[in-house]
């Protein structure tokens, strides 16, 4: 047994030990910090309490200092059933077994070979933050998850978020807002929402310029309180852009021929659609929560949870 880290005199069996004690318990906010395990030069034996450089044994006693010993990390274990393993990309020791594990130069990490091949490849991917609670998930011991979309997240936060009842349409992406999952069964379900829910008079024929986060196309589609759903690949999780009343088409001719005529001027147009906008806003909220209980129910449905 070795203890690894020490600074001012004080000795710290691991670098969690010290983080834990200078940054995450460390009340004054000028001395936080966390510590570089490559200017680790010393370790002290257990034991015998020689100071002495890092190796995987003692250099007076030749007691090992770990069943498992990285004298690159510096890192030293006794629980060989976590199968640590260096990995020189990385830079550092991983646990789960090498075979089971490749490194992607892109994403920057080691993934589960499971996701050879089959995960979106993102740019150092795990050199960020969880976008849940903001840890940095490259030397975070706490399991990662890759999303679809390539995005990384710590698993526990990610079945946070889909517990979430913020969740609007669907649980998505916290950074790109892409969908975590097949929902086929959702947009069928809003379809028939859509379908049972006609629009008022006044409404119809309204278009929505819509930005879908699944398939990253823009369109125009028609526009309905239910929701906005991509006229390409048909998901619900899509972004509103602009909305353009009826009245904005329909006035446009109408108003250049009567303003010729002094009749009518441009503002008394810009006026109307104003209150047109206004009036939708208006509709949407009055329909939101029970559109949103609506959809909660679905989801607790035997059908919503495939």
């Amino acid at each position: 047994m070795a203890d690894l880290k020490f600074e001012l005199g004080e000795i710290f069996w691991c670098r969690h030990c010290h983080n834990e004690a200078k940054h995450d318990n460390e009340k004054d906010v000028k001395l936080r910090h966390e510590l570089d395990r490559s200017l680790v030069t010393e370790v002290v034996c257990a034991l015998c309490s020689l100071r002495q450089p890092v190796g995987d044994h003692c250099c007076r006693c030749g007691v090992a200092f770990g069943a498992y010993a990285c004298t690159l990390c510096p890192f030293y274990d006794d629980d060989v059933s976590k199968q640590a393993f260096h990995c020189a990309d990385c830079g550092i020791c991983r646990v789960g077994g090498r075979e089971n594990f490749f490194h992607c130069d892109t994403c920057g990490s080691c993934y589960s070979t499971k996701l050879r091949g089959r995960h979106v490849c993102v740019e150092r991917a795990m050199h960020q933050n969880c976008p849940v609670c903001f840890e940095y998930l490259f030397e975070s011991v706490q399991p990662t998850a890759v999303l679809p979309c390539g995005h990384t997240i710590h698993s526990s936060c990610l079945k946070e978020l889909e517990r979430s009842d913020s969740v609007s349409v669907c649980a998505c992406c916290p950074i790109c807002k892409r969908s975590l999952q097949d929902n086929s069964a959702t947009w069928r379900y809003l379809d028939s929402m859509a379908a049972s829910h006609p629009l008022p008079e006044e409404y119809v024929g309204w278009q929505a310029e819509i930005f879908c986060n699944d398939c990253l196309s823009t369109c125009t589609v028609q526009y309905n309180l239910v929701g906005l759903k991509c006229g390409g690949c048909g998901s619900y999780n899509t972004r509103r852009l602009a909305l353009v009343p009826a009245v904005t088409r329909r006035s446009g001719g109408q108003n250049q021929q009567e303003d010729s005529q002094g009749s009518m001027s441009q503002s008394n147009g810009t006026e109307i659609v104003r209150r047109s906008r206004d009036q939708a806003m208006h509709l949407e909220e009055r329909w939101s929560s029970e559109e949103d209980r609506q959809l909660e129910a679905y989801r607790g449905s035997p059908e919503g949870s495939d």
